[in-house]
């Protein structure tokens, strides 16, 4: 007796299955660390539990469920696979804005990121460091009010796409341009220097004024002296 075959595949069935390699399983893991993985399972419509087995590379994954794991991180595939062609795209370029932060107007040209001028830095020690590059900005700090942590003229890298939480931050606050160290609070932002001498500012969250006139640029994730 024949049996007739059935070519019809399940909604979940997009191709060949094959269990991730140890590496790109601890790749994924890390992009997902800052993503709820009940969203991501609802993304690729697959189960939590089956989230966490592709991420311990113990569960196979069609090409299908990768693709939209990709465009759920917004993350290219070639990043999670982290293939690169040598000698075209071994160094990434990131803006460089040479811009006083005390002057107004910095904050739309960083983060527009348009310069001529780029810092060039190996493509697999920036994604190793900061996960997603394309959001980030190299610029120069002036002034004395994070001394000791940051001295005058000093490199700082800026990662666009991280605004919250402690740590330091550029900022534009009435039209002037910032780096200082942000604390949130419920009603309201203290942004301090690291050195004493220098005044805190308190922004009012519940203040429509003090909350236009308050921006967060992103967060200063590297900087560059010398020893």
């Amino acid at each position: 007796m024949m049996t007739e075959k059935n070519d019809v595949k399940s909604k979940n069935d997009d191709g060949r299955r094959e269990s991730l390699p140890p590496r790109i399983a601890a790749r994924i893991k890390d992009l997902l660390s800052s993503r709820p993985q009940a969203e991501i399972a609802s993304i690729i419509d697959v189960s939590i539990p089956t989230v966490h087995r592709l991420t311990s590379g113990a569960s196979p994954v069609t090409l299908g469920k990768l693709l939209r794991l990709a465009e759920a991180l917004d993350t290219p595939l070639e990043d999670i696979f982290d293939l690169h062609i040598p000698g075209s795209n071994d160094e990434g370029g990131i803006p460089i804005h040479d811009v006083s932060f005390s002057a107004g107007g910095g904050a739309e040209i960083i983060l527009e990121g348009k310069s001529v001028q780029r810092a060039m830095f190996p493509v697999a020690w920036l994604r190793q460091q900061f996960g997603k590059i394309d959001n980030l900005r190299m610029v120069r700090v002036a002034g004395d009010s994070m001394h000791p942590t940051i001295a005058d003229g000093e490199w700082v890298i800026i990662d666009l796409d991280r605004t919250s939480g402690p740590g330091i931050f550029a900022l534009r606050l009435h039209d002037q341009v910032y780096i200082k160290r942000l604390q949130f609070q419920n009603t309201r932002v203290l942004a301090i220097s690291d050195n004493p001498s220098h005044e805190v500012f308190v922004i009012n969250l519940k203040d429509k004024a003090d909350r236009d006139a308050f921006q967060v640029i992103g967060r200063v994730v590297w900087t560059g002296k010398m020893l």
